[in-house]
């Protein structure tokens, strides 16, 4: 079902197991799923009616000690999706990388570029993953809001981190740019950038603050030429725990041209 030269056209459950799943979730009590699965499998129906969801993949010869440890609540799960998780067979391929278009979407505008029959968000986006916690980010905070692009930059970036819950939790905090002005740029940058990830261990209600380092490679990019280049303008650095665009946190950094001092 997976791996070299084993591509499908329809990632779906195989065989009768889509019945298996449907006649188990007519009884009607609630229901876990295990996926045991090489790729993300196009399973709206199951995600909706499901209670919960736990991403398997292809584990190897412990894999019944930890999904027992995982169901029991012995183990707080930290895993995070490192793919995006389409949610009908239209969105393949679907990734959190994508470049703009002339016509984002706009549920008040019928003329943009929309699915008809399913939203445009994956089913899960990359980076997702839940526990058996809440953690908090808040107070996002930059140490400059403006750079020179021919200079040297170090910038740091930081967050806080809170454990809401009763248990250790190990989150995933992702850091994403953003060239706000990529449409007027030479050339067009994706809407979300992966620049860095951390991650932290947290014990109930424990704060702490995650750090980013951030240099002037972070915002440059291949030219029109293939020549790395940092092109000035505002970019919006977006910090959370998945590519969730709207459960993101950002602000604004602006990169500017150094102004040479007129001669004596």
């Amino acid at each position: 079902m997976s791996g070299e030269a084993a591509s499908r056209a329809a990632p779906l459950l195989p065989g009768r197991q889509a019945e298996l799943a449907q006649a188990i979730l007519a009884l009607g009590p609630p229901v876990v799923v295990i996926l045991f699965s090489g790729r993300p499998l196009v399973l709206p129906w199951l995600f909706e009616r499901a209670q919960a969801l736990l991403a398997a993949w292809f584990p190897g010869v412990m894999a019944g000690a930890a999904v027992a440890e995982i169901l029991s609540g012995r183990f707080n799960p930290c895993a995070r999706l490192p793919v995006t998780w389409p949610r009908d067979l239209g969105q393949i391929p679907t990734f959190y990388a994508e470049r703009p278009t002339g016509r984002p979407a706009d549920p008040k505008n019928v003329f943009t570029s929309k699915y008809l029959d399913v939203p445009n968000e994956p089913q899960f986006p990359f980076g997702h993953g839940l526990s058996y916690g809440v953690v908090e980010l808040e107070n996002l905070r930059a140490s400059a809001d403006m750079f020179e692009i021919d200079g040297d930059l170090a910038m740091n970036v930081e967050i806080d981190a809170t454990n809401r819950g009763e248990k250790a939790a190990e989150p995933t905090v992702f850091l994403f740019i953003r060239d706000i002005v990529a449409s007027v740029a030479s050339v067009a940058r994706p809407l979300l950038e992966l620049k860095g990830w951390r991650k932290a261990r947290l014990e109930a209600g424990e704060t702490q603050t995650i750090l980013f380092s951030l240099s002037r490679e972070d915002f440059s990019f291949p030219g029109e030429d293939l020549t790395p280049c940092c092109e000035a303008g505002a970019f919006e650095i977006l910090v959370g725990e998945s590519a969730k665009r709207e459960a993101l946190l950002s602000i604004v950094v602006t990169a500017k041209k150094a102004v040479s001092s007129p001669q004596a």
